[in-house]
């Protein structure tokens, strides 16, 4: 069967995410935790868990004669912060580059800020406090008043002070994080931050497996760009494992195997060694194009967050980004309210690396599940103040990035992406952004492309439904699976109380994808898919056969769906894309699929470790 849910089912969120060995490909008496696979590849080897202290400082009086003393520890840990992130910013330049380091930096100028140094000072020598209380109130105080601020650039950064404030504080208490981390570990924890994937990946850990986080956070973004294999959203993993526990981390189908039997290390060390094999293959793939068996060519382009993944189109035969998620690569820098100038620079470097290849960037998509730029709750987020109306509603931040992404289309093919559209009347107004835009820059003399293509992103049921007249306005379409299917099922893709009622590949879901793909066709423009679904070679076919002809995924993820293309008829995908849409529900659909495979190809495409695969293919990073 195909992979239905990026998640498992669970009958009752109480319990423990512990499932079965599954297809008798584990020992019987394995223990696996099934999370959700953040970045590919296999790790075996010892588990090392960390435990985090109580971030709540006591209040804690000091002698007075002791001020001294306690100042003495202040500035020593703030030395020792400094040193730390001195070498965070030195390894994130070598292995990320330059801009990556950002974020680190900022946290840099905060240890040195006179403002909050010296209040801490004077909160030792007045109140009588210890070191830690003081910085506690004082660094709380100012996070308060940050966050309460009417700069959305402010406001970003209290999460950055908040760092600051918990690394002076373990400083303090003398549990230095990296101390006692072995090499050639896998770290399994409830939450780890991007400085310190960092830190670790310099002492050679093998992978890690949190608990909470998702395949979007930072430090799944990290992993993926170091090449550790990380898997997320275990929920309670560290509950089932001690530190030394022998365990394996299969970032490729997402899930933890504790204590493995012998037979079972045995498998993954096999997998393991299929998956670097298939990976050394896909360099003789990559210059190959993605033509079916009757001469039908499928363009395949790579989803990208940071500017160093460039690196892997080539190697992974991509022919264009499709996706640059330009809020993960903003906030890579410590914010997503960044100036013109230093938007340009980032997606200038994008463009040329990827040039004469074309360059879909995507305008800031905030809300849902990902940071929003002022501090609002909402009750249900996923129907509320998120993707362009927020733009629409903000413009000081959609005209930089306006003017930023028309300058880096001067070097090289650009197209500009709009999420979450729900109405037409959304596109004119972003047409209209784009008009002043260009005026504003021909006013300042300031070279740009004036004619860069603009397409939507279709992850709204009303958007599919009247895409004829979307295409009007349009220059492509952009399907994002993950949002359209949760929100045509009505399910939540991250609640795993009804995830395994979440599939992509539900009737209801392909027609409103073929409804797209069929007005697209009719206005002559490209549509392509850049959902999760786009990475999973099993659903290749249907997506082919209902009229797709640009999937878009992670790089790794390319080879696999190339590898399916060139041995498959679009004539046959056609029949079978028929044939799917007059079913009633996911599991006929899923029966359909195993069936098709194996009457037209024998089996079900090779995973990334080289098993056909079964209830869970390949995951990447959603839309």
């Amino acid at each position: 069967m195909i992979p239905s849910s990026p998640h498992p089912s669970r009958a009752d969120a109480s319990e423990p995410l512990v499932s079965p060995p599954d297809n008798g490909a584990l020992g019987s008496d394995d223990r696996v935790v099934e999370g959700v696979a953040a970045s590919p590849g296999i790790a075996i080897g010892p588990a090392y868990i960390l435990e985090r202290e109580s971030g709540r400082v006591e209040e804690e009086s000091i002698d007075p004669a002791k001020a001294a003393q306690e100042k003495e520890r202040f500035e020593e840990a703030i030395s020792q912060a400094e040193r730390a992130l001195s070498s965070i910013i030195s390894v994130t330049r070598e292995k990320l580059g330059e801009e990556s380091s950002a974020i680190f930096e900022a946290q840099q100028l905060m240890l040195r800020d006179d403002t909050l140094h010296d209040a801490v000072v004077r909160h030792i020598e007045e109140q009588h406090s210890s070191a830690s209380y003081a910085i506690e109130q004082v660094m709380t105080q100012y996070r308060r008043r940050l966050e309460n601020s009417d700069s959305p650039y402010l406001r970003q950064r209290s999460d950055d002070l908040l760092e600051v404030q918990q690394r002076l504080i373990t400083y303090l208490r003398r549990g230095e994080l990296l101390a006692d981390v072995p090499p050639d570990t896998i770290i399994i924890s409830q939450a780890l931050s991007a400085a310190e994937m960092m830190l670790f990946s310099r002492r050679g850990i093998r992978g890690c497996g949190l608990d909470y986080s998702g395949p979007t956070s930072h430090v799944a973004i990290m992993a993926r760009a170091l090449g550790l294999p990380a898997v997320v959203s275990l929920h309670d993993l560290s509950e089932h494992v001690e530190t030394d526990d022998m365990i394996v981390l299969d970032g490729i189908r997402g899930r933890v195997v504790v204590r493995p039997s012998d037979e079972t290390i045995q498998t993954y060390q096999e997998r393991n060694r299929r998956f670097q094999e298939i990976r050394t293959q896909q360099r003789e793939l990559a210059p190959l194009p993605a033509k079916t068996t009757d001469g039908v060519t499928i363009d395949l382009h790579a989803n990208i967050e940071i500017s160093q993944e460039t690196d892997l189109l080539d190697d992974h035969g991509a022919d264009g980004i499709g996706l640059v998620r330009t809020e993960v690569l903003l906030l890579l820098q410590g914010s997503i309210t960044q100036p013109e100038d230093v938007q340009y620079k980032l997606y200038r470097q994008i463009v040329e690396a990827a040039a004469p290849r074309p360059t879909t960037i995507r305008v800031l998509d905030l809300g849902g599940d990902k940071m929003l730029p002022l501090a609002r709750r909402e009750h249900n987020p996923f129907l509320g103040w998120r993707g362009i109306r927020v733009l629409l509603d903000k413009p000081d931040l959609l005209m930089p990035q306006l003017r930023a992404v028309l300058r880096a289309a001067t070097h090289g093919p650009v197209r500009l992406l709009l999420p979450m559209i729900t109405t037409r009347a959304e596109v004119e107004q972003v047409h209209e952004l784009l008009d002043q835009a260009r005026e504003e820059l021909s006013a300042r003399k300031v070279p740009f492309k004036a004619d860069v293509p603009v397409g939507i992103m279709v992850e709204v049921p009303s958007v599919a439904l009247q895409a004829t007249l979307f295409a009007e306005v349009c220059d492509f379409f952009s399907i994002g699976s993950n949002d359209l299917t949760q929100y045509v099922l009505a399910v939540d893709r991250g609640n795993d109380l009804v995830a395994n009622r979440y599939s992509e590949l539900h009737p209801a879901v392909l027609a409103l994808i073929k409804r797209t793909a069929d007005a697209a066709r009719a206005a002559d423009i490209p549509v392509s898919v850049c959902g999760e679904v786009a990475g999973n070679p099993v659903a290749t076919p249907i997506l082919l056969g209902l009229g797709v002809d640009q999937l878009s995924a992670s790089p790794i993820y390319i080879p696999g769906v190339k590898r399916l293309i060139r041995r498959i008829s679009h004539a046959d995908a056609r029949q079978l894309a028929r044939e799917a849409l007059v079913l009633s529900d996911a599991e006929d659909v899923q029966a359909l699929l195993n069936d098709w495979f194996h009457a037209h190809l024998g089996h079900l495409p090779l995973g990334l470790d080289g098993d056909t695969l079964g209830a869970r293919g390949p995951q990447v990073a959603s839309s």
